[in-house]
């Protein structure tokens, strides 16, 4: 076992054996940890505005989002106890710079924000807006349990109207768009998310995206999240002319797979950056992107191809992309570098496509290709080529290669929280079909710790795994399982993932 830390990935499947890759637990980037509550206060779904939000007389959920008349100040802590909550809310509560006030689900149980039935904004549809500054939202679940999936007006889960807020290890799943960002709002993150089976079918077409984001300055981070099986995209940077920009996105180490295939025909990618108003200051690194085989779907798009707007910079390294017909779709940027990723295109009609009629500003190598380098699979300018035909043409990929056979080892990324010591998200790209496989977490347990491991498509179901870790590897069973079913369905239209591929959470055990 190969156990590396921030290590090109396209380097990692050229080893020939399985590989581990510990990624986004080091560097100057990491995140900072949300200060320590100054003083809890906690509301639960029996609560009452006239309670004093103690753990006897908590408060009701809309009391304590409002702050309770000034009672909650800036370092505080909101326990949300265990149950369901009903009805639209606006958080207006706020903290201060370096003392957030963190809106939280109370240890050991499931705090549920229920969408149902719930009285939204008639125009926008909005199930939680959180318009204070510096709040955080961290490990809370919001669903929406009415089956009605045939409709638009189904609600956006959560909604940023706010700056400097984070949104931390939250499940979101079967609303109409998970997570929208107004444009305006600045220093937004949202990381550890587990989103999944959100959006609406209407007249045979999907709608509604996991992350919705649009930035005027940014920065906007989304680290570490895991988004599959919407309707939509996955992540969706995206904007309409007049309607905000896109500017300073950094994508970072998420995991975004079968997104768009609910409705029975493909609406939408893994992660889109472009739009109608131009792209600035893009970051995109260490993503893992999956879709299952025969999927007739673009998987990376980076640029809008109907919009002709020319974008700014763009960065994209270390990515891991596979499948779909358009595995990867570059266009229309001033300066890009896309370096060191690896792109497994299958079966797939393009494995590159590059629309521009120039590569004037564009740095590009080091990448891996898993496909038949003699098929003309690789496009510019509205021409397809084969790989080495490609790389004459455009004058790009000099260092980069191709192989003709698909990689056969066991494929292992391990992503440690960056705010929850003994948790991580595993990705396995289980390419010989192995029936288990081992994965290393010596960088996220320490020996002597309980630990639980549950598939994100199961994420409510006993474990898989359970134990003390007493150091090395973990196994994780690659068992056949289907997707998780959406509300309202009677089974999901998914393609299911195992045994090739699964994602997985880790969880130090209470």
């Amino acid at each position: 076992m190969i156990v590396l830390r921030l290590f090109d990935s396209s380097d990692v499947t050229r080893l020939g054996r399985c590989a581990v890759l510990l990624l986004g637990a080091c560097g100057t980037d990491r995140a900072t940890q949300p200060p320590p509550a100054q003083k809890s206060h906690y509301v639960s779904p029996t609560g009452t505005s006239a309670g004093d939000g103690t753990q006897s007389q908590p408060w009701d959920l809309g009391s304590g989002l409002a702050g309770a008349a000034g009672r909650v100040q800036p370092g505080d802590t909101i326990w949300l106890r265990g149950g369901t909550y009903r009805g639209a809310h606006r958080s207006t509560v706020s903290g201060a710079p370096g003392s957030a006030v963190v809106v939280r689900q109370y240890p050991g149980e499931r705090a549920i924000l229920d969408a149902a039935g719930a009285t939204t904004d008639s125009v926008r549809g909005d199930f939680l807006t959180v318009g204070g500054d510096y709040t955080v939202l961290w490990g809370l679940e919001l669903t929406d349990s009415d089956p009605n999936r045939a409709t638009t007006t189904r609600p956006n889960m959560i909604v940023n109207d706010a700056s400097h807020t984070k949104y931390i290890n939250l499940v979101v799943h079967d609303g109409g768009i998970g997570f929208y960002n107004y444009p305006t709002r600045s220093d937004v993150e949202v990381n550890g998310c587990i989103i999944y089976n959100n959006g609406w079918s209407v007249g045979g077409r999907g709608g509604g995206h996991a992350l919705y984001v649009r930035s005027d300055a940014g920065p906007l981070v989304l680290r570490d999240n895991v988004l599959f099986d919407q309707y939509g995209y996955g992540i969706h940077a995206y904007s309409d002319a007049g309607r905000g920009m896109l500017n300073n996105i950094r994508t970072d180490g998420n995991v975004s797979f079968n997104n768009g295939l609910l409705a029975g025909n493909p609406s939408g990618a893994n992660i889109l950056v472009g739009g109608f108003e131009p792209a600035d200051g893009s970051v995109g690194v260490d993503n893992m992107t999956y879709f299952s085989p025969g999927v007739n779907s673009a998987n990376v798009r980076l640029g809008w191809s109907p919009s002709k707007v020319l974008n700014g910079s763009l960065t994209f390294t270390h990515n891991y992309v596979v499948g779909g017909t358009l595995v990867l779709d570059v266009h229309s940027w001033r300066q890009a570098t896309v370096t060191g990723n690896t792109v497994v295109g299958g079966g797939a009609s393009k494995v590159v496509h590059l629309e521009d009629s120039t590569t004037t500003g564009y740095n590009w190598a080091s990448d891996q290709y898993y496909h038949d380098p003699m098929d003309t699979a690789w496009s510019y300018h509205g021409r397809s080529y084969t790989f080495g035909a490609w790389q004459a043409a455009t004058g790009l990929g000099t260092t980069d290669q191709a192989a003709g056979t698909m990689p056969s080892e066991p494929v292992v990324f391990v992503r440690p929280n960056l705010y929850a010591p003994g948790r991580a998200h595993i990705v396995v790209y289980n390419w010989g079909h192995a029936g288990a496989v081992p994965v290393d977490v010596a960088a996220v347990l320490r020996s002597g710790d309980a630990y639980l491991v549950r598939s994100v498509q199961a994420l409510f179901d006993p474990p898989l795994v359970s134990g003390v870790y007493t150091g090395g590897s973990i196994t994780v069973p690659m068992s056949p399982r289907p997707p998780p079913v959406p509300v309202g369905l009677a089974s999901s239209p998914a393609p299911a993932t195992l045994p090739e591929f699964d994602v997985f959470l880790l969880t130090r055990a209470p």
